[in-house]
């Protein structure tokens, strides 16, 4: 299987998260015994849930 790249580099994580966040994209909190937490990579860049 071949893949078809956009990026003229192997992109970063951070790279991949930014284009996605502009492109509208929002992660989906998930729900844990402290609360809604949006976790993974994800939490580096979108506010805390409160």
């Amino acid at each position: 299987m071949n893949a078809v790249s956009v990026w003229d580099h192997k992109p970063t994580a951070d790279e991949l998260l930014d284009a996605r966040l502009a492109s509208g994209w929002a992660p989906t909190p998930t729900s844990t015994q402290e609360g809604e937490q949006i976790l993974g990579h994800a939490a580096c860049r979108v506010p805390a849930v409160r």
